[in-house]
Parts: C-alpha cells; structure tokens; sequence
C-alpha cells in the first residue's frame, strides 16, 4: 500500500483538421482539482490582446465547456493547462477566432 496518493494525469488529444492540421497529443500532471473557464486573457500571434471567450470543439463542430487545471511547466513553473475537444479550442474576440490545440497560461490569466 503507497503512502501517496496516485498520480492524475490530463491526456491531451486533438485530432487533425483544417484548422489545427498537426494536432496534438500531450500529457500532464494535474496539480489541482479541473475547473471550467469560459474567458482568458490572451495575445495571439496576430490580432488584438484582450479578454477572449474560449470553448472546446468537437468533431462534429459541437462546441464544449473548455476545462483548466494547474500543471507544472518547466520553463514558467506552474501554469493553467486549458483544452477542449477532439478538435481543440476556440478563442473569440469579437468577430475574430483563434484556434489553438490546448494552453499554457499564467494563473492570473483566467478570467473565469
């Protein structure tokens, strides 16, 4: 019987699609308990920085609460790590999308 208690794992899996051709498959350990988040404070490559709604995407276009949980990153130490569906997430700022496979964001970046 271990003293600790057993290690939580978040496998990240997106599949690839137009938006997101490469994909993805990553995984962390979880730090926290998973939360939902709705908004982050995010800066794309290109566009405006400001206060993005974030939704996990499915491949049947269906959208998905997107979920958060504090890792450890080893260049930033802990960050939240956000991600969706099978299809990843969308950022929406106004009439502008992003689409991103997961994110490493600073704790102070989720909004809620």
């Amino acid at each position: 019987m271990s003293l600790f208690p057993p290690k939580t794992f978040v496998d990240i899996l997106v599949d690839p699609h137009p938006a997101l051709p490469d994909g993805v498959t990553l995984r962390y350990k979880a730090e926290s308990p998973v939360r939902q988040v709705l908004r982050v404070c995010y800066e794309p490559d290109e566009g405006p920085d400001g206060v993005w709604e974030i939704v996990g995407v499915d491949a049947d276009g269906s959208a998905r609460v997107a979920r958060a949980v504090q890792v450890e990153d080893s260049g930033a130490g802990t960050s939240w790590l956000i991600w969706g569906g099978t299809h990843g997430l969308r950022l929406r700022l106004g009439v502008q999308e992003v689409a991103e496979t997961h994110l490493l964001l600073a704790l102070d970046q989720i909004v809620c």
